[in-house]
């Protein structure tokens, strides 16, 4: 009977202590879940869900920063609050506060764009954003690990948050921002092999201009192949980023002597530069090439890209990608 009435007593006791412990979280907690007032708060890349708490509550967003954290914690969808000016209603509920942050409409001035883009295409968008002012002043500079001082494939391809009034020195600096984090992400500020970070950064700019991400590693492994032999690269983004050019599937011959050390059938080993700003997923495939053998690739149709060490092979399919042209798939 005492064993009994103990167990009884222990549950009495644990059941107060959770009632106790609620009772406090919420007292820690705002319970309305909007408000008139608002606030903007600045959310960085690589902030930490704590670093986003404790902004929240130094901008009067929240009551204690202790509460939004774990329940951002035990919210997996915490991990897709984007960089940006955030407008977020003040004095909330941790939780409510949450849900406004994942709220894409309350990011003021939004820019973005798709991985790939060239370095000049980025600055005739951002030249016509409403919220950026001026022009590029060639004063901002990537890292000093890549030793170069352009800026060629360092734009990382994001959404971004352009307060009206931004400078266009300043949004370049927030897509380098940007990029050193997914650099280091991805390792590629590590070196790989015996090639330095900004040779990385041009085989990512090769590996983003010639495929779909489902075939990064594998264009990235035939590069590694090619380098290691001494073949040409031969990739035709080159030829087409030398020339200015976009949109050809196939390349016309007349373009093979074009006079440019970005021509990689004329020229071997790398290009002296990066051709496109590659995104999150060609970093990763740079320096995580699969295994193979394939020296030659070639997009038989949409979709449909095949890999060989055989140039036999190639050549087969290379004729089938004409027959589909011409048959109108690539339209």
């Amino acid at each position: 009977m005492r064993k009994i009435s103990s167990l009884i007593l222990v549950a009495v006791v644990t059941t107060a202590l959770a009632i106790a412990t609620h009772n406090a979280f919420l007292l820690n907690d705002y319970r309305s879940t909007s408000s008139d007032q608002k606030v903007q708060v600045l959310i960085e890349s690589g902030d930490t869900g704590y670093k986003i708490s404790i902004k929240l509550e130094e901008s009067e967003v929240i009551k204690a920063a202790k509460v939004f954290y774990k329940i951002a914690l035990n919210d997996r969808r915490a991990k897709s609050i984007a960089p940006g000016v955030h407008e977020i209603d003040k004095e909330i509920s941790s939780r409510s506060a949450l849900e406004q942050l994942l709220d894409s409409r309350r990011i003021l001035g939004v820019f973005g764009f798709p991985e790939g883009l060239r370095k000049s295409e980025i600055f005739e968008l951002l030249s016509k954003s409403q919220s950026v002012t001026g022009k590029f002043s060639n004063r901002i500079y990537p890292n000093s690990i890549y030793e170069t001082k352009q800026i060629e494939g360092f734009l990382f391809p994001a959404q971004y948050s352009f307060l009206p009034g931004t400078t266009f020195d300043q949004a370049i600096e927030q897509m380098l921002k940007r990029f050193n984090f997914a650099a280091k992400e991805s390792k590629i500020d590590q070196g790989y092999l015996n090639f330095s970070p900004y040779e990385l950064l041009i085989i990512a700019s090769l590996v983003q201009s010639e495929g779909d991400p489902e075939d990064f590693s594998k264009i990235s492994r035939v590069i590694y192949n090619r380098l290691k032999i001494g073949m040409p690269l031969q990739v035709n983004a080159t030829i087409d980023y030398a020339l200015n050019l976009r949109g050809d599937i196939r390349l016309p011959y007349k373009r093979l002597e074009t006079d440019s050390k970005y021509n990689t059938y004329k020229f071997r080993g790398l290009p002296p530069g990066p051709i496109s700003n590659p995104g999150q997923d060609a970093l990763d495939a740079t320096v995580n090439p699969m295994s193979g053998d394939w020296l030659y690739y070639v997009t038989v149709k949409p979709g449909d890209t095949r890999f060989t060490k055989s140039y036999e092979e190639f050549l087969g399919w290379a004729n089938e990608f004409r027959k589909n042209e011409r048959d109108g798939l690539f339209e």
